[in-house]
Parts: C-alpha cells; structure tokens; sequence
C-alpha cells in the first residue's frame, strides 16, 4: 500500500489492536463458575448475548451507514468498557446477563464496520479495493496479536485476582476509542444520508439477497460463523471438564482468541474453492479430536486449529461479500448477514448448552456436523471471483 494510504488506515490499525486487547476473555468461564453459574447458565447468557446482538444488529449498521462508521466504533468502545465493569461486578447470573447484554451492543456496533471503513478508504484513497483482501488481514492479525497477548497476560492476572483483569481492560479501551476520534472517516459512505430512512432500510436487504451466489455464501458464512463462535465462546469448558490450572487457560486463550485473527494473514492464499473445502475437512477432523479425545495437549492442539481454519475462511467469505456489495449499504448488508448468523447460533448455542451439562465432549460432536455441512455448501457454491 502507498503511504498516503497507510497513514490514512493507521488510526483503525491501532485501533484493532486495542480494542481487541481485552484481559478477561481468557478467564471468563472461571469467572463464571466462580460466581455459581454451571455449563447450561453459561449457554443462557450466551443466547441473551446473542438476542443482544441480533436485535441491534441491523439497526447499528444502518446508524453507521447514515450517520458516521467511526462514531459507531466510538460507541462499540464505550460498550465494551462498560460492560467490562458490570461483568467484574457481578455476583449473579442476573448481573452478568445484564453486562453480557451491554457487550452484545459493543459487539453489533463493531462487527463489519470496521472492513466497511477499510473498503470505503481504499476507493476514496485509491479509486479501487483490489488489495483490500491485504488490507483486512493486516487489520485482523492485529487484532490477533492483541488477543495473544492479552489472553496471555489474562490468564497471568487471573491467577491473583480475575476481578483485576476485567477492571484493567479500560485503559486499552479507552486509547481505542481516542483512535477513532482521530480517524478521516471515508466521504463516500455519506452518498447514503440523503436517502429516506425505509428506501434505505428496504435496499439494504435487497443487496444481500439479490443473487443466488451471495446466498451461498451467506450460508457458508453462517456455518463457520457458527463454529468459530462455539468454539471461542466454549472451549474453557474442556479445560473445566479436564481440571486445567487457571495458567492454562490464559496460555491455551491466547492462541485460540488470537490465531483465530491472525487467520486474517491466510486470506490472500484462499484463492480456490478446492483450498476452502480442504480446509472445512481439517475443521471436522479437529471436532472430532474434541469429541473423542481426553487429552489436555491435544483438546488445545484441536481448538487452536479450529480458530486459525475458521478465522480464516470467515475473513475470506467477507472479503468476497464486501467486493459484491455498493459502499452507501455496506455496513447495513454485513450486518443483515451477521444478524441471521446469530439467528441460527442461538438453537444450536441452546442445544450445546443441554448436552454440555452432560458432556462438553458430546457436545463437541455439533462442531463435527456443522464442519460437514461447511463442505456440503462449499461444493454447491458458485464462488465468483474477485479482484486481489
């Protein structure tokens, strides 16, 4: 990338690297044991995550679309901050459901508007987004890193106090935030605000179903979703179930909330549906390792891999969903597709949740039969394809 071009995506590298620095994600679940809530609450509060998100999914793309993308950033910041103090002081199942509701609206804010942000200053910068696939994983591996770390550090920090690591999160949130305050948001993505709020609304669902290969690709999209996401939001669980020392759970959450971003790094290698397929089978073969496995070493091995392997097909299914989408409805389309994708997680998240109360490791046969149906779409779709 030029310079000019680089410095104008500085704020927003930053920024990733920041608001992505978060010190309790590693220590979660203990926290969450800690406090009295078992395997079947924990799928609760994932579901009204979930119900969080997806009720302000849509409505937050189409604020950033009309109003600014890096004031949405803003607010995801704000977001996560305070539900970073509310979760730390939480006692109950009703007090951590209410911070998890407030990260669902952090996490509806964020989501997509940050590859939207890229996309749009790339045009604006360049006249094309033919290297924006580039661009979106230098994005994404910054992020990565900052898990890395910041799990790492989480798990060191929860040794002595995990209250410590949610408190401490404000600072990193808080230079995020001012990261966005200095970004150049892209003139471009203004195109939208003269348009009338229900045209633009009725638009922006028409440009995710308007082709029958955005559709497939909305499904495979879906479906890793779905993966990576029961797998970040679950593996601890294995560490409980195999008594793992609280370390463990800091060192092993580093690679796996991080190498999920760095898989970001992957996208511009995933030019051929046979390389896409591949990769969904080493997904079900690594599922399979969780559901029948016991050993520590090898459950962490198979999570790392479903991270890294769903990281990066999900960044290469958006990268090829931002080149068939118009700029004035970029955020509100991603986020359409976001919304059904925790639509469908919730059922399943309900599911796992019955079956890990049992077994976490039975539970673990749903990410086999999703990685299979990831093969299943991925022979059906019709990928077009699209500049680097």
């Amino acid at each position: 990338m030029k310079k000019a071009v680089m410095k104008r995506l500085l704020p927003l590298y930053v920024d990733k690297f920041f608001l992505s620095f978060v010190l309790w994600y590693s220590i979660e679940k203990l926290f969450i044991r800690s406090i009295g809530i078992d395997n079947f609450g924990i799928s609760l509060i994932a579901i009204v995550l979930l119900i969080s998100s997806v009720l302000t999914e849509i409505p937050s793309g189409i604020i950033a679309d009309r109003w600014s993308r890096k004031g949405s950033m803003v607010l995801a910041g704000l977001f996560l901050g305070v539900s970073s103090l509310m979760a730390g002081a939480s006692d109950n199942i009703f007090m951590y459901a209410a911070a998890v509701t407030i990260w669902g609206l952090h996490d509806a804010f964020s989501s997509g508007t940050g590859a939207a942000m890229i996309y749009d200053t790339l045009l604006e910068e360049q006249g094309h987004a033919r290297n924006f696939n580039r661009a979106l994983g230098l994005y994404e591996t910054l992020g990565g890193i900052a898990l890395i770390i910041s799990n790492f550090l989480g798990g060191w920090i929860g040794e002595h106090s995990l209250l410590l690591a949610f408190n401490l999160t404000i600072i990193p949130v808080a230079v995020s935030m001012v990261c966005h305050l200095i970004y150049k948001d892209a003139k471009i993505s203004r195109e939208v605000a003269d348009e009338k709020l229900i045209k633009h609304t009725k638009n922006t669902f028409k440009c995710v179903f308007k082709s029958k290969s955005l559709l497939w690709l909305m499904t495979a999209i879906m479906i890793v979703f779905c993966i990576q996401k029961m797998n970040r939001e679950a593996y601890q669980l294995w560490y409980i179930a195999l008594s793992a020392p609280a370390i463990v759970f800091g060192i092993a959450g580093s690679f796996i909330e991080g190498l999920g971003g760095l898989g970001g790094s992957l996208v511009k290698y995933l030019n051929s549906k046979q390389i896409n397929i591949v990769l969904s089978i080493l997904l079900g073969l690594a599922s399979l390792a969780l559901s029948v496995g016991s050993n520590l070493w090898i459950t962490i091995a198979a999570q790392v891999l479903i991270a890294v392997v769903s990281g990066a097909l999900l960044f290469h299914f958006t990268a090829q969903i931002q080149h068939q989408l118009p700029s004035r409805y970029r955020t509100g389309s991603g986020s359409v597709i976001n919304a059904v994708g925790r639509i469908v997680l919730m059922p399943l998240t309900f599911v796992f949740g019955v079956l890990s109360n049992q077994s976490v490791f039975i539970a673990g046969w749903m990410l086999v039969v999703l990685s299979g149906l990831a093969v299943f779409v991925q022979l059906k779709l019709d990928e077009q394809a699209s500049p680097q």
